[in-house]
């Protein structure tokens, strides 16, 4: 879990996505919408639009890595509606506030906040659509919810012979295999077993599980990619245990022939 929120956390304050909200911050002080320009100078429109899109933005990342965790990237119709209900309740009081302290100085409650609330769902719903529909964004359409594959799932069922090199009470089944010197880490859904044993030897002990070289430092199990992602213009495997396994020119074709990436 921290090292996925340490990803995660690494791709919301990337220096692109920093520059976007600067850039941002500064054509909304400059144009104004929703009524803004009459608050202040551009220095003060400035810093409430760079809170309002930094905020946003950070929920908005949380709130995904907390819903494909929690319902899965099968179901995009409840993972969406999970994501408005999300914005609506934890962003706006935040919108509310700032635009209140912003605009007037204090907070005054009134009729006005259910506008707020409407606003706030439009506008999150319209990009979870427009993510869904619009190509290069690498979510799944609501009309190509992926079913799970049974057949590649009892392929794992009959455990390899490198579970052997485990504890007994490990909880299978193999996700992927990583190599660091002479060590490799056998990575399952709920914990990380770190052998000694050569890299080329721990992927041949998978036996008759379906899998890839990504990288030549990492393996995965064919079962447990779930889709491909760009992290800052490199591509990555994410898998089921919400980890992202890098993908390396020289094992790139191999994934695009199996239409993983």
């Amino acid at each position: 879990m921290l090292r996925n929120s340490k990803t995660v956390f690494a791709q919301l304050f990337s220096p692109i996505r920093l520059t976007i909200w600067v850039v941002g911050s500064a054509l909304a002080a400059v144009a104004g919408p929703f009524g803004t320009y009459f608050i202040h100078g551009f220095t003060t429109r400035f810093l409430y639009w760079f809170l309002i899109i930094s905020i946003s933005t950070i929920l908005a990342g949380l709130c995904s890595q907390w819903v494909n965790q929690l319902i899965g990237r099968n179901r995009p119709v409840l993972a969406d509606l999970t994501k408005v209900a999300f914005m609506v309740v934890v962003f706006t009081p935040v919108l509310f506030v700032l635009t209140q302290l912003f605009r007037y100085g204090n907070i005054s409650f009134d009729s006005d906040f259910i506008l707020y609330i409407q606003s706030v769902a439009v506008i999150t719903a319209a990009l979870c659509i427009a993510r869904r529909v619009l190509p290069g964004f690498e979510e799944i359409p609501y009309h190509k919810a992926r079913k799970p594959d049974t057949t590649q799932s009892e392929s794992l069922s009959d455990e390899p012979r490198l579970t052997r090199r485990l504890p007994e009470d490990y909880e299978g089944p193999i996700l992927r295999l990583s190599v660091r010197d002479h060590l490799v880490d056998v990575v399952t859904m709920k914990s990380t077993h770190t052998i000694r044993l050569r890299f080329s030897d721990a992927i041949d002990e998978m036996d008759d599980v379906q899998g890839y070289c990504t990288h030549r430092s990492h393996w995965v199990a064919r079962c447990a990619i779930i889709q491909p992602e760009r992290v800052s213009g490199r591509i990555f495997l994410r898998i089921s245990n919400q980890d992202l396994v890098p993908v390396s020119r020289k094992y790139k074709p191999d994934l695009l022939a199996a239409g993983l990436v």
